[in-house]
């Protein structure tokens, strides 16, 4: 299959990619395209996580990206989007474990422990701030609506386990 650059992002897309998956883009040849709430109104772009044809009205760009506003506060970084963040490093270990035994790639950050950043670190402005550093579990962006339910369902039920007990 033959590669090309966006030419809003320099993404890699495939020569017959209707619109970018990495800026939301729509690309030339397209033909016009409605927006999926408002059909009367042409499109703007595509929410690259939703993958929703959206109009000026129903999106927003955020750092290049095309995002409706169901997803414009999710944190992305590259191509990764944040799934699930924590200051209990624990619970962010649990989600880590639940999503990578379903399959999903995953990319940490922040995951030292408390423990960690104290051995050694001293009291220092550094270590006092790494201790309310939450814990992200990101997620490939095209897998994060599914990695979100999986989340859910897990959290689910582990909580109908608690009532049980």
């Amino acid at each position: 299959m033959d590669y090309i650059n966006c030419k809003n992002c320099e993404g890699e897309i495939t020569e017959d990619s209707d619109f970018c998956p990495h800026c939301g883009v729509l690309l030339r040849g397209v033909g016009t395209l409605r927006c999926d709430t408002h059909p009367q109104r042409i499109s703007s772009g595509v929410c690259v996580i939703c993958r929703k044809v959206v109009c000026i009205e129903c999106s927003k760009v955020v750092k290049g990206r095309t995002l409706c506003h169901d997803h414009e506060k999710v944190e992305i970084r590259q191509d990764w989007a944040l799934a699930f963040q924590s200051t209990e490093i624990g619970d962010s270990e649990l989600v880590k474990a639940v999503l990578e035994s379903e399959g999903f790639q995953i990319q940490v950050q922040n995951f030292n422990s408390v423990g960690f950043v104290w051995d050694g670190g001293g009291d220092s402005p550094i270590s006092r701030s790494n201790i309310s550093k939450p814990a992200k579990v990101f997620v490939p962006i095209p897998e994060y609506i599914e990695a979100v339910g999986v989340i859910e369902d897990w959290n689910s039920s582990q909580t109908a386990e608690e009532a049980e007990q």
